[in-house]
């Protein structure tokens, strides 16, 4: 059995192994004549990347596109190393990630801020030369042949460098985080809302805008590819409901650490079964602080 499973005409889905949970985090990989691949994983995917070109038969030196959707290290945290490994791929990365992507020094500091004890589960980031970089913000169309084709389209809100990438000619949108987690395995549609800039109305307007595509396909970083569009809208009512939620609870708990407290009793019973007791608490945290933030800069809840 290899690592890669099929998902749809020359589209390949590699699971990273994320958090060491099974099917929780993706990397796609598009089998064109310049082949393209989809987010990294983190900087430990790296072997089984490579493990998974040589599967697909895609010579290293022939990968023309390496294309995390945003700069979170589940998305990105290997696309130095894998860059590395194929010296022709171009790295296609939103303008305010590429900085990072370039000299990761201060965004491996946010993470190790954002994510606390979980941080040993995210390795690194190599740098990857500046000449190997292309930074993009949205309507950029990368030609793979065969009739395949990825639009950037531009996805801020669960942060400001993130894009979505739509490929044409299947009519599949690579949801990043965008759209959530969604695993009907698993604990269903989940929200990922974490510090320090997710932003409400900026991720409501991002999936007004994927919606617009009309895709036929949503392709998850977490995890794998669905034809159930409506994800979408559900996705929307539940940020708006989850921010809610949380105002309410600031405004009458205060502090924070008590409104973190009380979200995680209120969320574990549900999710448990789903994930280690450690990762579980530090996902809910890290959730409910980038709401309380998200309503400091602009609501001024406080």
């Amino acid at each position: 059995m290899g690592v890669t499973e099929r998902v749809a005409e020359d589209l390949y889905i590699l699971d990273t192994g994320m958090l060491g949970l099974e099917r929780y985090g993706a990397l796609y990989i598009v089998k064109a004549p310049n082949p393209a691949i989809i987010e990294t994983g983190f900087s430990h995917t790296l072997d089984k990347t490579l493990q998974a070109l040589d599967e697909l038969k895609i010579r290293r030196q022939d990968v023309a596109y390496i294309m995390p959707t945003h700069v979170h290290l589940d998305h990105a945290g290997g696309t130095g190393h894998l860059a590395e490994a194929c010296p022709n791929a171009t790295v296609i990365v939103h303008e305010q990630g590429a900085p990072h992507v370039i000299d990761p020094t201060k965004l491996l500091e946010s993470v190790q801020r954002a994510v606390g004890p979980l941080f040993p589960f995210y390795g690194t980031l190599k740098p990857t030369p500046k000449e190997r970089v292309l930074s993009v913000k949205g309507g950029e169309v990368f030609h793979l042949g065969d009739g395949y084709e990825i639009e950037v389209i531009a996805a801020p809100g669960h942060a400001p460098h993130q894009v979505c990438f739509f490929e044409r000619k299947l009519r599949g949108l690579f949801t990043a985080d965008a759209a959530g987690i969604y695993r009907p395995w698993g604990a269903g549609l989940l929200l990922t809302t974490p510090p320090p800039a997710f932003h409400l109305e900026q991720s409501l307007e991002t999936l007004a805008r994927l919606k617009a595509l009309h895709p036929k396909l949503l392709l998850y970083t977490h995890w794998g590819a669905h034809t159930d569009i409506s994800l979408l809208d559900q996705y929307a009512q539940m940020l708006q409901d989850w921010v809610s939620e949380i105002e309410r609870a600031k405004k009458t708990l205060t502090d924070d650490q008590a409104v973190k407290e009380h979200f995680v009793q209120r969320e574990t019973p549900r999710l448990k079964e789903h994930y280690p007791e450690l990762i579980l608490r530090g996902e809910i945290e890290m959730n409910v602080q980038g709401v309380l933030l998200y309503l400091k800069r602009f609501r001024g809840i406080t």
